[in-house]
């Protein structure tokens, strides 16, 4: 609790055994403030029945006070004492050894108890005894026995215990001859101060410093009661017209006095202050608090009520200032905490962060002072998305204590699972005042969330940017926004909203209006630094990268974003891996994490969230075919044929919405890697039959040759790298020469082939060429295949597109030692014969194709170049819901002039084709 000290108690040297005036004990750190508040009343009714001689009173109201806090030590000594002084020794010791058994090795405790033994006096504030009358020559101390010298003031830290055996009052000495003038006054004046009749001790006292002005106690004791009778004016001037009289000037108990005054003067607007505060007018409260702080500006609870009434009306950067100018007077660690309150309302994290580490490192914290103010420093960091500073902060808390830790671990915890911040806001602290009897006082509270006429709409902005509706989201995010100007994370959100949106111009327009405001945005930084990057500004974005890198305190997307951005993968992945391998992120559901996952290569740990997303139903329409394309990176083929079912399922249930080329596309994807068997048959002529089993090389162009196959897919499609095991036949059918034909011809071959790379399609193959007509042979075939293009699919969303396919192979039959070689590049547009929902496409296209064959022709010939037009007719058939047309049924017509080499390049050229 901070109290503004010291404040005067008069310690009176009369006969009464015990100070009857208002008393401060110092109950120590370990009492909670409910507690203290219930425990006072007790003890000053205590003070005021022991004034009164009134021990059972004095007694039982401690008695009382201590089982309200039954832990604290100075009450036990207190009640203690109390025994001993009216005569009940036995129950002192016991109360002495039972607060002993709750608080082993107190020194306190068994000093009392070692004084009870030797019989000692506990210490107490001493008490000026009474002396004869003065010389002429002097200047008396004290009028009399009941009129103490001078009037003195106790420590406010802490009250002395009462004297167990009241000392005997010494007795009075005879009257001298001639009272000293004022003399009898004064003693008047004293006596009705004992009996706390301040008004009736007043004028006495202004008679005896009438009759003798050069009576400094005289003096103290005027001003002492202008005070007690609330004219605080009076007793400042006359106060300061004595500030020039040397003896004072070094005198610790009129110094004390002074800044009394100075307290009481502003005890007043203190007051005022709180009474308008609970009226709601706050324009009135800080005037007053302003004027209470111009009043004493050295007392630490005017200072922290003003304080907290800045900080409650917004004005953080007065508030800085006010704290500041009482750092000046005083390092106070409750100044530092509300100071950097102030600096990280003002976005100045790095100065607010330097403020809390000073109130926590102040070296006589109590306990509760240490944990609300490490409270209120957690706020801060998790506010800031600082989750490293935050769990550190954590760490220090006693997790048992009255502030509300356990709802700041699980903040946290969403904050460090989460990459798209919802945006924590510090709630401002209490700063709690209250006066106590004479004595202002203020204690500083971590603060509890307050409604945010923002959430609402907020809410609906971060919805609709999940749901990918950015400029929906930017909207949203500009009304909360206006509703609640100073919450960064809604501007951030504005501006991830503006950017996804394609709105860079206007994003980068904001981000620079919101650092110029807010310098020390280092989300506002990083993300300025990708829209700079973005419109190509590569230097100026590296340099927002680099400074907002150095500043720290980023969230984790924006950390591993800037590292990729700078070129310093391994980095990222490494930050990443050490994020996710803490507890808080080991198990998240969230899928903006297992999209950062997949920008830093770790499709793993990506796919294991998508899944753990799924399963809670946390997992957006959205990212189902992303989870599958991940699970397909992986050769997860039946997850990622999953994700791929549900996306379509979410498009019929009207969750999702993709175009009916995207729905395509996402069948298509489901048939390959829903294959694993096929049957191939092509019929050609002229040419080679290209990619088939068993098919020959012909060294003649005019026949053609009737090839089938079979294979099996045993793992499926994977992650776009599979092999397969396959056998076919070829027979040549025709011939315009004396090529022989029919079965004596038939050919068998088996194989195994590999498409070793998932994103090209080169196809590899090792084939056993088996004999079965006669004119077949038995061999060894190596092959290699490669193709490519585009617009090579069906497509529904237009009505006609081009179309590139490009194909090539070699191979080498070993025993033979025969080598060939083809190529053929189709180029044209495809055109689709009817509606969206027809399956039949015609292809008219430009031709370009070449072969070679190690073994001559009767010319000497080895390969032939033709290049020519052609149209190809495809018909696509067996689909469902899920499956884009697994089959179809090609026929193509070509015709080739010669470019160079044999004749075989010439001609027509003509293909069947039925693949199922």
């Amino acid at each position: 609790m901070k109290l503004s000290r010291p404040i005067l108690v008069l310690s009176l040297a009369c006969a009464t055994p015990y100070d009857g005036v208002a008393q401060v004990v110092d109950l120590g750190p370990d009492i909670s403030p409910r507690q203290r508040f219930q425990v006072y009343p007790r003890i000053d009714k205590a003070y005021e029945a022991m004034a009164r001689g009134d021990g059972q009173r004095a007694i039982s109201e401690l008695q009382q006070a201590q089982r309200l806090a039954p832990e604290n030590t100075e009450i036990a000594l207190q009640l203690a004492a109390a025994h001993r002084r009216f005569g009940q020794p036995a129950q002192a010791e016991a109360v002495l050894k039972a607060q002993l058994q709750r608080h082993p090795g107190d020194a306190r405790l068994a000093q009392a108890l070692r004084d009870m033994h030797q019989g000692a006096v506990p210490a107490r504030q001493p008490e000026p005894q009474a002396v004869p009358a003065p010389l002429a020559q002097e200047v008396p101390k004290a009028p009399s026995a009941a009129a103490p010298a001078a009037a003195t003031t106790a420590q406010p830290a802490k009250a002395a215990a009462p004297a167990v055996d009241a000392p005997q009052r010494p007795r009075k000495n005879p009257a001298p001859p001639a009272m000293p003038p004022g003399y009898a006054k004064a003693s008047q004046a004293y006596a009705a101060t004992e009996r706390r009749d301040f008004a009736a001790a007043l004028p006495l006292a202004r008679q005896a410093v009438a009759a003798a002005p050069a009576r400094l106690d005289y003096q103290r004791l005027l001003v002492y009661l202008l005070v007690e009778n609330g004219r605080f004016d009076e007793a400042e001037a006359r106060a300061a017209r004595l500030d020039n009289v040397k003896q004072l000037q070094s005198d610790a108990d009129w110094q004390m006095l002074r800044t009394s005054i100075r307290q009481r003067q502003a005890l007043r607007p203190f007051e005022q202050a709180l009474q308008a505060r609970e009226q709601g007018d706050m324009a009135k409260a800080l005037r007053h608090a302003e004027s209470s702080v111009r009043l004493a500006p050295q007392a630490l609870a005017p200072r922290l009520q003003w304080l907290g009434l800045l900080l409650q009306d917004g004005q953080a950067a007065q508030a800085q200032r006010v704290a500041e100018q009482g750092l000046a007077l005083q390092h106070d660690p409750a100044l530092q905490v509300l100071q950097g309150v102030a600096l990280h309302v003002q976005g100045r994290g790095m100065a607010s962060e330097q403020a809390f580490d000073a109130a926590l490192a102040a070296p006589h914290l109590s306990r509760s002072e240490r944990q609300n103010y490490g409270v209120i420093a957690l706020d801060a960091a998790l506010a800031a998305g600082q989750t490293e500073r935050a769990q550190r902060l954590l760490q220090a808390l006693e997790t048992g204590s009255n502030a509300d830790v356990g709802s700041r671990r699980e903040q946290l915890k969403a904050l460090r699972s989460s990459t798209l911040s919802r945006g924590y806001e510090l709630p401002l602290p209490l700063v709690n005042c209250f006066s106590a009897g004479d004595v202002p006082g203020c204690e500083i509270w971590p603060g509890q969330e307050v409604p945010n006429p923002a959430y609402k709409v907020a809410q609906e902005a971060y919805q609709a940017y999940g749901d990918g509706q950015y400029a929906l989201a930017a909207d949203k995010a500009a009304a909360a926004i206006e509703l609640n100007p100073r919450h960064l994370p809604y501007r951030q959100l504005r501006l991830q909203a503006l950017l996804a949106a394609g709105q860079k111009a206007q994003a980068l327009e904001e981000a620079d209006q919101t650092l110029q405001l807010q310098p020390d945005a280092v989300e506002v930084l990083a993300l300025r630094s990708r829209l700079r990057r973005e419109q190509g500004m590569t230097e100026a974005a590296n340099a927002d990268a680099q400074t907002a890198l150095q500043m720290g305190g980023l969230s984790l997307s924006s950390e591993v974003d800037l590292l990729l951005q700078l070129g310093r993968r391994e980095e990222a992945a490494a930050r990443f891996a050490q994020a996710t391998s803490e507890p808080e992120l080991q198990q998240s559901a969230d899928p903006d994490l297992a999209y950062m996952a997949i920008r830093v290569g770790d499709d793993r740990r990506a796919l294991s969230i998508f899944n753990r997303a799924r399963e809670q139903s946390r997992l957006p329409d959205t990212a189902l075919r992303d989870g599958a394309y991940a699970a397909s990176r992986l050769a997860e083929n039946e997850q990622s044929i999953g994700y791929f079912k549900q996306a379509i399922s979410a498009v019929h249930e009207g969750r999702l919405d993709m175009t009916p080329q995207q729905q395509y596309e996402t069948r298509r994807e489901i048939s390959d890697r829903d294959r694993s068997w096929g049957v191939n048959t092509l019929l050609g002529y002229r040419g080679i039959s290209l990619g088939a089993a068993g098919a020959q090389p012909g060294l003649y162009g005019d026949v053609a040759q009737l090839v089938s196959e079979v294979y099996w897919r045993p793992q499926k499609f994977g992650d776009g790298r599979f092999w397969e095991l396959y056998g076919g036949a070829a027979q040549t059918v025709y011939s315009r020469h004396d090529v022989p034909t029919g079965g004596e011809t038939t050919q068998g071959a088996l194989g195994i082939r590999a498409k070793p790379l998932s994103d090209h399609n080169l196809i590899l193959a090792v084939e056993r060429r088996v004999r079965i007509g006669s004119l077949s042979s038995n061999d060894w075939l190596l092959r290699m295949g490669y193709s490519g293009g585009m617009g090579t699919d069906l497509r529904v969303d237009v009505p006609s597109w081009n179309t590139v396919n490009v194909y090539t192979e070699v191979g080498r039959f070993i025993h033979r030692k025969q080598n060939y070689a083809t190529f053929e590049a189709q180029a044209g547009r495809s055109f689709r014969m009817g509606g969206s929902d027809s399956r039949l496409v015609l292809f008219p296209h430009a031709v370009l194709g070449a072969d070679y064959n190690s073994e001559r022709t009767a010319s000497g010939k080895q390969s032939s170049v033709g290049a020519g037009v052609g149209v190809n007719m495809r018909f696509w058939f067996r689909e469902d819901r899920d499956h884009a047309p697994r089959s179809y049924l090609d026929l193509s017509l070509q015709y080739r002039a010669r470019l160079a080499g044999d004749e075989r390049g010439k001609g027509v050229f003509l293909r069947a084709a039925l693949v199922f």
